[in-house]
């Protein structure tokens, strides 16, 4: 009689021992699943600051960046990729995630795509601040359409006219200038892409911002740059 209740007490605590290691795994594996989720399907967050651009140097120039999306370096499909406003960005897959491309146009467009079935998006933009409170070339200014768009595409032809503006680039060599409010230098427009590009940067923020003053560009000129 004491052997069967021994046999029968061994027998609960086994059916016992299994329940409970069932019980473990049925609560484990949804853990583990919500945290491949959070971990894998998203745009990574190490490339925050790749949102916001400054445009291009010129207009016939484009820029591009890769966003780096964490289930996708493991193997995962980008797809449905899309930007809201085609006109300020595109967007296509790429072996990182998404690789984006723009221009000189500001605004803003939504770059949203499907990662295993995960929908995702989020907001791009191409941002500009005139960062001069003056730009005059040959004593006209260049403001009216520099306050606008960061590009100056001019046909007249000038040599050795001065530019005042206030930092540091000039046609064909780099010049730096520090702790100056203005900078004055001469340049020639005589070929297409002849002028001046001028990099400003916030010391404070540490944000760019670029100006190009330039010669139009004529495809029958297409040997000069």
């Amino acid at each position: 009689m004491r052997k069967r209740l021994y046999t029968q007490r061994q027998a609960v605590r086994c059916i016992l021992g299994l329940f409970l290691i069932c019980a473990l795994a049925f609560i484990s594996l949804p853990e583990a699943e919500t945290v491949h989720a959070e971990l894998d399907e998203r745009f990574s967050k190490y490339y925050d600051n790749r949102w916001v651009v400054e445009p291009v140097d010129d207009d016939n120039y484009t820029g591009w960046i890769s966003i780096y999306i964490d289930a996708v370096m493991e193997g995962a499909e980008v797809t449905k990729a899309k930007s809201s406003n085609k006109k300020v960005a595109k967007v296509k897959a790429d072996a990182n995630g998404l690789e984006i491309t723009y221009g000189v146009r500001t605004g803003s467009t939504t770059i949203s795509c499907d990662v295993n079935g995960v929908k995702l998006s989020h907001k791009f933009t191409v941002k500009y601040t005139c960062p001069a409170s003056v730009f005059k070339v040959n004593g006209k200014s260049a403001l009216s359409v520099l306050k606008k768009k960061n590009v100056f595409v001019t046909k007249k032809a000038l040599k050795n006219k001065n530019v005042v503006t206030n930092t540091k680039k000039g046609k064909g060599k780099t010049k730096a200038v520090k702790n100056k409010t203005s900078y004055s230098t001469r340049i020639t427009t005589s070929w297409p892409y002849d002028g001046i590009r001028v990099k400003f940067k916030n010391k404070k923020t540490g944000e760019e911002q670029t100006m190009t003053y330039r010669k139009y560009y004529d495809s029958r000129n297409s040997q000069a740059g």
